[in-house]
């Protein structure tokens, strides 16, 4: 019997109309655990250098972890892998909610997926019975419609469905996938591969049971969470406000991307701010399966803008790109533009960068309001907002040339354009800020699906000596505008550590450095729910190999250091604000970027992978 996973993938083959599952065995879920490393795992199995994403050759994988569907804090989280069509790389995201702890239950470890439907089609997988359905009656539906179609047929309960929504059908570059309503698998246009297979959701029942080797030390170490929440700082305040608690904090400290990130923190920040706006129009909270945080705040209200509670509210990431970054404070207007990208399955990050490039292009005369189909957009005008987050979704006018990303925009618009498209790779930037937290720059310019923020942890792991930070070896004590080596150390250590907890489909609100749970408990977590004595060594090894494995397939792609650049408004000081001065160091960053690789042991000539850091982790297969 196994203990924690199944030892089950499910294989669909949309072309052919097969289905099989494939049992490969213990060794394997020891090697690479779940999540984006098993995702991986099959990209650099199946897919070449030069396979289209939006090609039937493309592999997605959904997967959990092994200790998914453990009633403890954080462990519900899910990983969706592709290779990116926004950026040509890896792509890789997760979410947490009932998804992944439903695959568990339905008795598969993961859901790998190649080849295109005939026809817009659906997977239903009912336990251990998984069908290829007729999907043609969700055509153009939105997000809320195309479930309640499907719950109708397939019931309520026990039932988690994933979708691409109206905008992965049209392949827009940055659509999301989107998980029971409010829960997003961002960033890097994983809705748009499941568009380009004709694939528009998946729908999971599982009733049965996850088997783990210690269930009842699984529950004292969920009640050992729970007991932590009060007075835990970061988590509690999660639980209040849910992450647009954060605004004021990290506002205030000049991290919060204004006017196509030309700033550092808006005058009205606090219209923005959790506790502003959550007695306006605050609708409850939700959490994901087994989580005491409830993180997960809901929006409802009928004017001025109608604001439905069925897809989640603004995070603080949507309050800053679609908010700030685009000079719209009100928070209800915010969150009418985060609604319509849920309900069309866009990517919030994406589309406020999109629209800060579009707006600081009119407002600097560059292009026109005919570039813009006649249209008066701008900064400050949530209304222009929504209208081109339709057009976006709808594939209309301006909106069919913004689906494509950034490159498609400059080379409509000119090269002169290029100083005002803030991104990486063709990835927009996270709302928080290189030039105020230095271990983002290396971050944003090297991480293998694209310049994110929760791939490493940020600067305050160094601002005190604490088991946190010494637990992962690293040492000392530094300001946050430090750009020391150890700052570089950190930055490194850290990416490992997260790639663990996205190797175990862990949420970092309760499992981060300096959260509810300590990097003992998760050698326990692992141990209580396989049997393994898993410790932290072995696990950091899984999180290394799962960079390297994304590497690697960048790398087959023609990706180098070369490519490890930071836009040029990151070199901009400040003018004003809490951050005034404030930019990133080309110097100090060609210098921390070079310390980096050679913490990751890869060749600093290509920034890659080396022959021996494959053959370190066991991954010789992939040369």
């Amino acid at each position: 019997m196994c203990n924690g996973f199944c030892d089950s993938i499910l294989r669909v083959d949309l072309s052919a109309g097969s289905i099989e599952t494939v049992h490969p065995g213990a060794d394997f879920f020891r090697m690479y655990l779940g999540g984006g490393t098993v995702g991986s795992y099959f990209l650099l199995k199946e897919t070449g250098h030069d396979t289209d994403p939006l090609s039937k050759d493309n592999i997605l994988t959904i997967a959990p972890g092994i200790a998914t569907g453990a009633a403890v804090s954080g462990v519900s989280r899910c990983s969706v892998t592709a290779l990116s069509p926004l950026t040509n790389m890896v792509a890789d995201s997760q979410a947490g909610g009932n998804i992944g702890p439903m695959i568990k239950r339905a008795g598969f470890d993961a859901i790998v997926i190649k080849g295109k439907a005939a026809s817009l089609s659906y997977i239903l997988i009912d336990g251990g019975t998984v069908s290829i359905a007729d999907a043609s009656v969700l055509s153009g539906k939105n997000v809320l419609e195309a479930r309640e179609v499907l719950r109708q047929k397939h019931g309520n309960k026990n039932v988690s469905i994933i979708q691409c929504g109206p905008a992965g059908e049209k392949m827009v570059r940055f659509a999301n996938i989107m998980a029971d309503g409010n829960d997003a698998f961002g960033r890097t246009g994983l809705g748009a591969v499941m568009g380009s297979k004709n694939l528009r959701a998946v729908v999971v029942k599982g009733a049965g049971d996850v088997t783990f080797a210690d269930p009842d030390a699984l529950k004292e170490l969920g009640k050992a969470g729970a007991k932590r929440l009060s007075g835990s700082g970061f988590p509690e305040t999660l639980r209040k406000y849910g992450t647009p608690g954060v605004v004021k904090f990290q506002a205030e400290g000049g991290n919060f991307a204004t006017h196509n990130y030309s700033r550092g923190s808006h005058p009205d920040y606090m219209k923005l701010d959790g506790s502003t706006f959550e007695p306006q129009i605050g609708a409850g909270t939700t959490t994901c399966y087994g989580c005491v945080v409830s993180c997960r705040k809901r929006v409802k209200a009928s004017a001025p803008y109608e604001l439905t509670d069925a897809l989640g509210g603004p995070e603080f990431e949507t309050l800053g790109l679609l908010g700030s970054n685009l000079d719209v404070t009100d928070a209800a207007a915010v969150a009418k533009a985060n609604e319509l990208c849920n309900k069309y399955g866009i990517d919030t990050i994406t589309m406020g960068c999109i629209a800060g490039y579009l707006f600081e292009c009119l407002e600097k005369g560059l292009i026109s309001q005919a570039d813009t189909d006649g249209k008066a957009i701008g900064f400050g005008d949530p209304d222009g907002l929504f209208w081109l987050i339709e057009a976006v979704a709808q594939r209309r006018g301006i909106g069919d040339l913004c689906a494509e990303g950034f490159e498609a925009l400059i080379r409509k618009f000119g090269e002169h354009t290029r100083p005002f498209a803030v991104h990486v790779k063709g990835s927009g930037l996270a709302v928080h800020m290189p030039q105020v937290k230095p271990s983002l720059a290396i971050m944003y310019a090297v991480c293998p699906i694209g310049p994110d923020h929760m791939s490493s942890e940020h600067d305050w792991l160094l601002a005190s000596k604490s088991e946190a930070s010494m637990g992962l070896g690293i040492m000392g004590q530094e300001d946050a505008p430090s750009t020391s080596s150890n700052k570089v150390r950190m930055t490194a250590y850290s990416q490992i550590y997260y790639s663990i907890l996205d190797s175990l489909a862990l949420c970092m609100f309760p499992w981060g450095p300096g959260s509810l749970f300590t990097y003992r408990d998760l050698e326990d977590l692992v141990r209580f729910s396989t049997g393994w004595q898993m410790t932290l060594w072995e696990l950091m090894k899984v999180g290394e190999r799962r960079i390297n494995m994304m590497r690697r397939i960048n790398a087959k792609r023609g990706f180098t250091k070369e490519h490890d650049v930071l836009p040029e408004r990151l070199f901009e000081p400040f003018v004003d604000g809490p951050s005034k001065g404030r930019h990133v160091d080309r110097e100090a960053f060609i210098r921390m970027r070079e310390e980096y690789y050679g913490f990751m042991g890869w060749d600093e000539r290509d920034g890659n992978p080396t022959r021996g850091k494959l053959i370190e982790l066991g991954l010789d297969w992939t040369l």
